[in-house]
């Protein structure tokens, strides 16, 4: 099996980016070309229920540094993929984002966090993409909201900094890894984390971690983000399940990346196991409708499924960005327009389910 320090770091998804910033040559050369142009790039819509990004990633350089002396590992995947908040990489992003009539996206920092020991280097990395967070929101109102990061494991410094996010910074809510320092996220330990997050009324969005679930039959092919990715994201949504954790904190609203996985496909064996085993405390259909999917999946017989399963109230668009860009960022829209549901399911997952979901911010 594969050592899991180095899972996060795997070469398939490296090849992948060399190729992605090959391919990317003509984008910045047009990025260039735009390059005397105010940030604010023109033509994206600003009109109520223009399209939301739910899914997107930015990694400042002096943060992945940081992670790195501190211990991280995995960070060689965020590197060199036009994904910082330089001025040509933001310009090169709105661009792409007018292009598919994308008008904001809604940055995380997860899976790229730091989760060792040491309290206080967690702390202040934490601190560093935060502050990153909230200067690019404020300098672009109408291109971006942002997640928090905590520090988790360390519960008492994870809730003062939810606090901060939230009370004080203006985000909705808070990424979280699937995997935290090999603890799930259904951990009892984090249980007084959740209950702060209740008390906010807050959004915690579960992204994957590429450790392949720690899986030799994942990690020894190398598929941690083929299909790892996905299994971690429905075994997430699964294990806060068993935990009983959204009944227990009914005002958090949680939003799992990638369609949530293959829950939806999977779904009517795994309401069998509550209704024939106990294998839930309670209805895992009724539980998971009310959490909310973002769509980057880009399958539309995918889009389809969960659709019919639960409804298309709760899902939303979503890029993996900087990960899918120049045409594959245009077809995170394309491909729900695309996808033969209703062209008011259409419209909700593209602009009004997220304007719901994030009203308040």
């Amino acid at each position: 099996m594969d050592d899991h320090s180095n899972c996060c770091g795997s070469s398939p998804r490296r090849d992948f980016l060399r190729t992605l910033a090959a391919a990317a040559g003509t984008s910045i050369v047009a990025s260039q070309a735009i390059a005397a142009k105010p940030l604010r790039a023109n033509g994206a819509p600003r009109r109520r229920g223009a399209r939301i990004d739910t899914h997107a990633h930015l990694w400042p350089v002096e943060y992945l540094d940081y992670l790195e002396k501190h211990g991280a590992t995995g960070v060689n995947i965020a590197r060199n993929i036009r994904a910082t908040d330089s001025d040509e990489d933001l310009r090169a992003r709105f661009a792409m984002m007018d292009k598919a009539g994308v008008a904001k996206q809604i940055l995380s920092a997860s899976p790229q966090l730091l989760q060792t020991p040491d309290a206080a280097a967690c702390l202040t990395s934490t601190l560093m993409i935060n502050d990153t967070y909230a200067n690019l929101v404020r300098r672009h109102p109408d291109r971006f909201l942002a997640y928090g990061a905590v520090p988790l494991p360390h519960v008492d410094e994870a809730i003062a900094e939810a606090r901060r996010c939230v009370e004080q910074l203006g985000f909705p809510g808070i990424a979280l890894s699937t995997l935290i320092a090999n603890k799930t996220i259904a951990d009892p330990a984090y249980l007084p984390f959740y209950a702060e997050m209740n008390r906010l009324g807050a959004i915690i969005y579960i992204h994957p971690t590429g450790c392949g679930t720690l899986s030799p039959m994942v990690n020894d092919f190398r598929l941690e983000w083929v299909v790892g990715a996905p299994f971690e994201d429905s075994l997430a949504a699964l294990q806060l399940l068993k935990a009983d954790i959204p009944h227990k904190f009914p005002n958090i609203k949680f939003h799992v990346a990638h369609l949530g996985g293959v829950v939806a496909f999977l779904m009517q064996r795994i309401e069998d196991n509550y209704t024939g085993w106990k294998a839930f405390p309670r209805s895992p259909t009724e539980e998971l409708r009310k959490m909310w999917f973002d769509t980057a999946n880009f399958h539309g017989p995918a889009l389809r499924c969960i659709a019919d399963t639960f409804g298309t109230e709760r899902l939303m668009l979503g890029s993996d960005f900087p990960y899918f860009q120049d045409d594959l960022y245009t077809r995170i829209v394309t491909y729900v327009e695309q996808s033969k549901l209703p062209s008011t399911a259409v419209e909700a997952i593209l602009s009004g389910n997220a304007h719901r979901l994030f009203a308040k911010a």
